[in-house]
């Protein structure tokens, strides 16, 4: 098993053999350890490439870089595996040895593609931000450690249905688990119990709601009835402060009341009402998360009008009210403290 987890990832400065960045990247996806960050040296840049195993069969690099030199760079995949990358920042582009068409993903886009031997080359533009999330299934790792989830068949569906290379937009459940990762408050082995978890959830998500495309479990839908279903969902994260009643919605996405109620709640999970306040309740957490305001203004500023309100349905998703959850915030600028674990 070790001998496996070995293989990894070869990166080459195509303008540089002895660059310090791309030694230092080889030696983190040639490591054994759970954890790695490289920190990309000050006289060419700022930022960090971290990887990380949150379980056996899966690898997750996170990327956040800024350079203010030219940088190309190769990499050579060396084991049989699919690789699922989320753009979280500037739009990337690289090409393929051996094929003449340029790849590339859009900020907010996602890509999957099966791994090869071929070379890939990226071209990082000055001062751009480059922000991304890959995670890298491995086929022969997920066999003997996996048996338990279909990997391989979704892996052999990914293959038959979408070719070598498919892209498609991020969903919002996908941005809201992408965030929760980069942002992981936790440290050891909560940390790792907490990636584990979240990085089974994105392959979910991802597989269903992009790959293998989850509408096609809904029968009862026609094409037209789960366009208007996401035009809906589109209206509603559009218009959080002020949603269309239901009445109204059925009228702009041109669905009747019963369709709208019943296949939203099949297709998203939650009935229209419970969607919004979930939205809103996430929103509100990621602002006292990232400490802009105390938990009255978070509250109104998502569309709550009594806090009292917020508070209840804030514990009920989250587990504890939000003066819990986020103590100092009842005042700017006071130290942040989160959920204990």
């Amino acid at each position: 098993m070790e001998d496996i987890q070995r293989h990894g990832c070869e990166i080459e400065n195509k303008r540089n053999s002895g660059c310090e960045l791309t030694a230092h990247l080889n030696r983190m996806y040639s490591a054994d350890a759970l954890e790695h960050q490289v920190k990309v040296p000050v006289e060419i840049g700022d930022g960090y490439w971290q990887r990380t195993r949150p379980l056996t069969a899966v690898e997750l690099v996170l990327c956040d870089v800024r350079f203010h030199k030219q940088m190309v760079m190769s990499s050579k995949e060396e084991e049989d595996s699919v690789v699922i990358g989320f753009c979280l920042g500037d739009p990337i582009r690289w090409n393929v040895e051996g094929k003449k068409e340029e790849f590339g993903l859009a900020s907010g886009e996602v890509s999957a593609f099966v791994s090869t031997e071929d070379s890939n080359c990226c071209e990082y533009d000055i001062h751009r931000h480059f922000q991304g999330l890959t995670l890298k299934l491995n086929r022969q790792i997920a066999s003997l450690s996996m048996q338990h989830l279909p990997i391989d068949k979704v892996m052999k569906a990914f293959s038959e249905q979408k070719g070598q290379f498919y892209s498609s937009k991020m969903t919002p459940g996908m941005k809201q688990i992408t965030h929760e990762i980069v942002h992981c408050r936790y440290t050891g082995d909560v940390k790792q119990i907490y990636l584990s978890a979240k990085v089974l959830e994105l392959i979910a998500l991802y597989f269903s709601e992009s790959l293998l495309q989850k509408p096609l479990t809904l029968p009862d839908l026609s094409r037209t009835d789960l366009a208007a279903l996401h035009r809906a969902k589109e209206i509603l994260h559009a218009n959080l402060l002020t949603p269309p009643g239901l009445g109204e919605l059925s009228k702009q996405v041109c669905l009747n009341e019963y369709k709208l109620k019943k296949g939203f709640k099949e297709l998203f999970g939650l009935p229209v009402h419970a969607y919004v306040i979930d939205l809103r309740l996430t929103a509100a957490y990621y602002m006292l998360e990232e400490g802009a305001m105390n938990i009255t203004e978070a509250a109104y500023a998502v569309g709550f009008s009594k806090a009292g309100h917020f508070s209840e349905q804030f514990k009920r998703k989250y587990g504890m009210k939000p003066s819990e959850c986020f103590p100092h915030h009842r005042k700017r600028g006071g130290e942040r403290l989160l959920p204990s674990q």
